[in-house]
């Protein structure tokens, strides 16, 4: 070849910097064609186009990698993918001129797939113009919001439940306001058909009853819901139904439940097949509730329960089945009077009915130790609390371990029992504008339970006084208020929703049941400072047990005077129990101020939640035993018989220890008060005793 300044391709692309691909690619090109120079089967480059080639796709290739990584910009495949269109089908819409204005475009530094030749250009769309600003796919949603994931979307999705704005009906994109705002109730539907379907798919003892036997039930399930009151054979029903809702859905339960066990024992089988219908365990093939007349009940029947259930179980049947057993009777004696033979059979039927009633236990005090379910229950004491809230908070099993704790502190504190837990509603504390708890120049809160939503809905917070809430607690509530206020939907107002919601997007919606405590049995192998049958024991209603144990045993100090009517009815106050007095305290003495309600809470249970800073306060106000034990086993190790006067000090200290050891718990020849005042002048005895050693 005698034209020396011509180069290959490959020389020409390392000259360039410019991979042979890409050069090889863009000297083809209609723009560079003219410096390709053709001898025999062979092509070369002319050396001057390298400067050109060069500049050419710096340019571009430039251009092509702002537009790919702007957040402004879409890809054109991502587009085609969005709208569910091939990339050639959305190119030709582009010829097409439909995208007009919409896009900017790139020329190629590289070679496209060989179906796609003839594209030459990379095309970049507005996102606003694409989106407008409204439209997406779900997992730019699902990136976007806090109230669900991609797989809740997509699963959403597969049910039909997102809808789709008609002209984007067949793409991937949807309407990213729309889908937002249906969330909550979409997560609302999902769950209650998911309930539904659950419940389903247990059968329940009512369930397994056959019709008539279930029509016999709801005939008188609906009587009682409508007011209705057994009044039969000195026997009187109320006529109001505290929680009427739950407490119908209990009576059912118990007395199918009961019919089943009668039913099971009828056909001979002895597995206690339906114990837990959670279960899922189907009913032997010989069950059948054929056997059973309800009105043909005999007291042999009653083996078939007392058998397979203890006999406080007993004593719940037996409250559940009188009532209806003799709203039965109350309307078969009425129909029967016209008719003496119907009169006898009804005589009958009564006595049997009798004779199986008289079988059940009607109160403990009726049963063996045996056959009682005792629960030994558990006091905490102060630092146990907070020890409990610290486990809960490194529980690495756990969902909500700020929930469990928050829960377990409020109960600590205001005394809300277990099964009122998920019906407590944030309005229910007095907020600021700001969504969160509203405190007092002390720092305290106020809660304000009404009584429908209390045990036996009689239960609400004083009247004028409320529910105090301490300050470590108002903290610890405040704090789980922001981490919900973060998890629900921005434009759900804050101050609104149930407090331990089952789903932190829906505020509205309750746990359908009384919360369930699972996390309790992962924490009782913690529980090292309980005895072994305390630890098995152990419940979150300790929570409420300690908090009235705490305020009853603890001396004021500060003021003496607290310690009488003052304490016993701040503690009624707090747990919102109607306040036992005697007929000269109710009816002779003045209620306790606000002022005195404050100063007992204030001095038993407004302590930190922090171990350290718990130790200080406790030890501030005389409260803490257990540093001065040490201090007594420090002055008493050896006895001074130099010294007769400390010998005689540290003697007493001893018989001040050894009495105090002995009065931890109330004796039962003492009272309240006697207790508490002997108790404190021993501690009084010993500080003096300690000061004076350490001068001797």
């Amino acid at each position: 070849m005698e034209n020396l300044t011509l180069l290959t391709r490959n020389q020409a692309a390392k000259l360039s910097g410019i991979s042979g691909k890409c050069f090889n690619y863009l000297i083809q090109q209609a723009l560079f064609e003219q410096y390709l120079v053709k001898d025999g089967a062979n092509w070369f480059v002319q050396p001057e186009s390298i400067p050109l080639i060069q500049e050419y796709y710096s340019k571009h290739n430039e251009a092509y990698h702002y537009y790919n990584n702007s957040s402004e910009y879409i890809a054109a495949y991502h587009v085609a993918s969005m709208l569910n269109l091939s990339f050639r089908e959305l190119i030709e819409q582009i010829r097409e001129g439909i995208w007009e204005g919409k896009y900017v475009k790139v020329p190629k530094c590289a070679p496209p797939p060989k179906d796609l030749l003839d594209i030459k250009m990379n095309y970049f769309f507005y996102r606003s113009a694409i989106l407008e600003n409204r439209y997406n796919t779900l997992e730019q949603i699902g990136k976007n919001s806090n109230l669900t994931s991609l797989s809740s979307l997509r699963y959403y999705q597969r049910l039909g439940l997102l809808p789709q704005p008609p002209h984007l009906v067949g793409t991937s994109l949807y309407d990213e306001r729309e889908i937002i705002d249906l969330l909550p109730l979409i997560k609302k539907q999902v769950k209650e058909n998911f309930a539904e379907f659950k419940g389903a798919s247990l059968q329940n003892a009512y369930d397994l009853l056959n019709n008539h036997q279930q029509q016999i039930i709801s005939k008188y399930l609906k009587f009682r819901a409508n007011g209705g009151v057994v009044v039969y054979n000195g026997y009187r029903s109320t006529q109001q139904i505290a929680n009427k809702e739950e407490t119908l859905e209990s009576i059912k339960r118990i007395i199918s439940s009961a019919f089943i066990l009668i039913i099971a024992g009828r056909c001979g089988i002895e597995t206690d097949f339906h114990r837990n219908p959670f279960q899922r365990i189907q009913p032997p093939d010989s069950f059948n509730p054929d056997v059973f007349d309800i009105y043909n009940v005999s007291k042999d029947d009653y083996s078939s329960l007392s058998t397979k259930r203890k006999g406080t179980t007993l004593i719940n049947y037996f409250q559940q089945l009188r009532p209806f057993y003799y709203y039965l009777l109350d309307t078969l004696e009425e129909d029967a009077l016209d008719d003496n033979e119907d009169f006898r059979e009804f005589t009958r039927i009564k006595r049997r009915i009798f004779k199986f009633l008289e079988q059940f236990p009607r109160k403990e005090s009726d049963l063996n130790k045996g056959d009682m379910n005792i629960r030994t229950k558990t006091f905490l004491t102060r630092e146990q609390m907070v020890l409990i809230k610290q486990y809960l908070l490194e529980d690495v099993r756990a969902r909500d371990p700020l929930k469990h704790a928050t829960m377990w502190q409020l109960s600590c504190t205001t005394g809300i029992r277990p099964e009122e837990l998920h019906k407590v509603k944030i309005e229910y504390f007095q907020l600021n504008t700001n969504g969160y708890l509203e405190t007092d120049e002390d720092g305290w809160g106020v809660l304000r339970l009404p009584a429908f939503m209390t045990k036996q809905e009689n239960s609400p917070s004083h009247p004028d006084y409320h529910t105090p809430i301490p300050q470590g607690t108002v903290t610890q509530l405040n704090l789980y208020l922001s981490y919900i206020y973060r998890k629900q939907d921005e434009n759900s107002p804050k101050g609104k929703g149930f407090l331990f919601r089952p789903d932190y997007a829906l505020p509205e919606y309750r746990h359908r049941k009384p919360i369930t405590f699972s996390f309790i049995n992962r924490l009782r192998n913690r529980l090292d400072f309980l005895d072994d049958v305390r630890k098995q024991d152990f419940i979150f209603k300790a929570s409420r047990h300690s908090l009235n144990n705490i305020i009853m045993r603890t001396f004021i100090n500060n003021d003496i005077s607290l310690n009488n009517l003052a304490k016993k009815t701040a503690a009624d106050h707090q747990l919102r129990h109607k306040p036992s007095l005697s007929v000269g305290e109710e009816y002779y003495t003045s209620e306790i101020t606000k002022e005195q309600y404050y100063q007992v809470l204030d001095a038993t249970i407004n302590f930190p939640w922090n171990l350290e800073k718990l130790k200080e306060w406790e030890v501030e106000r005389g409260y803490r035993l257990g540093d001065m034990v040490l201090e007594v086993e420090s002055f008493t190790d050896n006895l001074d018989d130099k010294n007769p006067k400390r010998k005689q000090l540290q003697e007493q200290l001893l018989n001040i220890e050894s009495e105090l050891i002995q009065i931890q718990q109330k004796p039962k020849y003492m009272s309240e008060m006697q207790w508490l005042t002997k108790r404190n002048n021993l501690i009084t005895a010993k500080k003096n005793i300690i000061t004076t050693l350490k001068g001797v």
